[in-house]
């Protein structure tokens, strides 16, 4: 069984096979819920408890490197990524091309 706190970060299964990131946030009743990071709510039930699995750290940040992800997987590229475009360090060649 895994315990959860509020501002906890897991993976949760997104439907399309590939996990999505989520913050473990609580309702206003005091339930947890996680908020996906396309701002999708998911409520934390008996169901979706078994889908759910801890996001390594270096996942929550980003990382420079992708080869330094705690979750070397597809998941963990595609949220680094998102992750780095919403903060504007966007992965870009310093390779000059002339013609």
């Amino acid at each position: 069984m895994l315990h959860l706190r509020k501002g906890d970060f897991v993976w949760v299964d997104s439907g399309d096979g590939v996990p999505i990131g989520a913050e473990v946030k609580v309702t206003d009743t005091g339930q947890l819920q996680l908020i996906d990071d396309g701002g999708k709510e998911h409520k934390i039930n008996k169901k979706t408890e078994g889908s759910i699995r801890p996001m390594h750290p270096s996942s929550v940040k980003g990382v420079d490197d992708m080869i330094r992800l705690g979750d070397l997987n597809e998941a963990g590229l595609l949220r680094n990524l998102l992750v780095r475009h919403k903060e504007g360090i966007i992965y870009l060649s310093s390779v000059r091309i002339e013609l």
